[in-house]
């Protein structure tokens, strides 16, 4: 993951108007060449810096010694400007300690100021002052080899940055490159690690001052400073840096442990549309990735590094029967309709085609009856219709009471029976009375690790039952970046909150529970994602305990 070296690259001309009166002294000449050198540094000409800055030097040299407090708007603005613009010139040519003397000139000067009364006429002029003077401590810190230097000019960038935010609040910049200085993560250009003060909590809070400030979140309906053309792609650098802060070591190029180790058990706080969160700080990295690419598509760090937290992730609702147990009472009264007829979800047909497919592949006859048939996750009854007419016995399982409420009232007589809760200890209770068929439409989908699932599914099906059930997978863009990213991949938690498998981890799960793959089908676009189709899997499994532990 490489770093970015600085987030905001801003060419400051501060350019005062020809306009301005002319007055006697010093006033006249000093901006004769302030214009002058203007006019030169805006053309961009490397051979042209010279004489710029040689134009603002001259300016600089007829100005008064002292920053008196009686010099008026006018007088304060020009002295301000040749400072800062001798300052930005003498950075564009390399000589970056002569820049910051002039920058800290332009900054004293303010100070004396502002115990005139002149300081909010001049805040806008003056912020641009220290925020130039913030990137010439950054650019310092970055050249330095002594690590006392680096952190000594890394805190100097800091104070100008948050002298700028002072004087100027909507000074979005300002906040954003004061988070890259606090918590910048990765690497820089050399693959070395890249220098910040990791300071990451802090870092997070000015990201997200900068992107409240250009989303218009602060509530102050103000105009941005400067604001960039590409507003999208910089809240998504910026959020996307939020997350690095949220997870740092799994990107630090001098990591001992790139699995995170006991980091990926820590929780974070982040404050999420006004209200702080606390979930495990992978989980929130996450967030952050997704809305990353959410404003950006095409920000590729923030893509793969939503690849890397996600895969084989252990956090999420996959983890906490809770929390689906609570998605599905909240979701009952409207869980038909809006599967079906809003996302188009036909995977339950596909289901029983499959699963006649797998027993005409067994030479069995698809009018057998099972002797007992459970449907886990049985919703409201949409894969227990399909399979009924196989079904001695039927019995339906969900955690949430509710949908089951909603199955008996919409398919009254479809199932024998039903049982609620947590399906892996109702699956083992089926020991002594095993399962000859488990039918599961899109029900493991809120799993990652398989298996202790496989292993209840073992205890619980007989010798010789099936399993059919349908899984999701990753879209073909994610496969490929999991495959590269992450090659031994399992599993991958989505945006949405389910679990996509990847097909050799489910094959060689059910092998070491004596399950063999009877039948295997791709379930591409079984359910829609806001309009894009979902690709899937369909297994059909067959419990052969003869299988042995050298031929799994």
């Amino acid at each position: 993951m490489t770093g970015v070296p600085y987030l905001i690259l801003v060419v400051l001309c501060l350019s005062i108007s020809s306009t301005i009166a002319a007055e006697s002294g010093w006033v006249d000449a000093a901006l004769k060449f302030l214009v002058e050198g203007n006019k030169v540094l805006q053309v961009a000409e490397v051979g042209k810096l010279e004489e710029a800055i040689e134009a603002y030097k001259q300016g600089v040299e007829t100005l008064p010694v002292e920053c008196d407090k009686s010099f008026d708007k006018k007088q304060a603005q020009i002295i301000l400007s040749l400072h800062t613009q001798l300052g930005q010139a003498l950075s564009y040519a390399g000589d970056l300690q002569s820049a910051i003397d002039s920058f800290r000139s332009a900054c004293i000067c303010q100070r004396e100021w502002s115990e005139g009364g002149k300081n909010e006429a001049l805040n806008q002029l003056s912020s641009k002052a220290y925020f130039s003077l913030g990137m010439a401590y950054q650019e310092s810190a970055s050249s330095a080899t002594d690590e006392g230097k680096q952190r000594e000019q890394l805190e100097l960038s800091v104070r100008a940055y948050g002298h700028a935010t002072k004087l100027d609040p909507l000074y979005w910049s300002s906040y954003a490159n004061l988070g890259v200085i606090l918590a910048d993560v990765g690497q820089d250009g050399n693959g070395s690690k890249v220098k910040s003060l990791e300071m990451y909590e802090e870092g997070i809070l000015a990201y997200q001052k900068a992107i409240d400030i250009l989303t218009g979140a602060d509530g102050s309906n103000s105009i941005p400073t400067d604001p960039p053309e590409n507003v999208r792609e910089v809240v998504a650098e910026l959020q996307y840096r939020i997350g690095l802060c949220l997870v740092p070591y799994l990107f630090s190029p001098d990591s001992d442990d790139e699995t995170g180790g006991e980091d990926n058990e820590r929780d974070c706080t982040l404050t999420v549309e006004s209200k702080p969160i606390t979930r495990s700080c992978l989980e929130l990295a996450a967030y952050q990735f997704n809305r990353a690419a959410q404003y950006d598509a095409l920000h590729v760090g923030a893509q793969n590094a939503l690849v890397l937290v996600t895969a084989d992730a252990s956090f999420g609702m996959s983890t906490d029967v809770k929390k689906v147990e609570a998605l599905f009472e909240d979701y009952a009264s409207n869980f038909e309709s809006s599967l079906v007829d809003e996302l188009g979800y036909n995977a339950f047909h596909r289901m029983r085609r499959g699963f006649d497919r797998a027993l005409a592949q067994e030479n069995e006859s698809t009018e057998k009856k099972f002797l007992k048939v459970v449907d886990a996750g049985c919703g409201t009854g949409l894969a227990g219709v399909e399979f009924r007419n196989i079904s001695q016995s039927l019995i339906g399982i969900d955690l949430s009471p509710k949908i089951i409420e909603h199955a008996k009232t919409k398919r009254p007589g479809l199932y024998d029976s039903f049982q609620t809760g947590d399906i892996k200890p109702i699956l083992r209770d089926y020991a002594k009375q095993p399962i000859s068929l488990l039918v599961a439409a899109d029900t493991f989908i809120y799993f990652n690790d398989l298996t202790d699932l496989f292993a209840s599914m073992k205890d619980g099906i007989g010798e010789g039952g099936y399993a059919v059930f349908s899984l999701e997978n990753v879209s073909e863009e994610s496969e490929a970046r999991l495959n590269a990213i992450v090659p031994e991949w399992r599993w991958q938690l989505t945006p949405s909150g389910r679990v996509a498998h990847r097909k050799e981890y489910v094959e060689d799960i059910a092998k070491e529970n004596g399950f063999q793959t009877v039948l295997y089908d791709k379930l591409d676009n079984f359910r829609a994602e806001k309009g894009e189709g979902v690709r899937g899997h369909l297994f059909v499994l067959r419990k052969d305990s003869s299988l042995k532990k050298d031929e799994l």
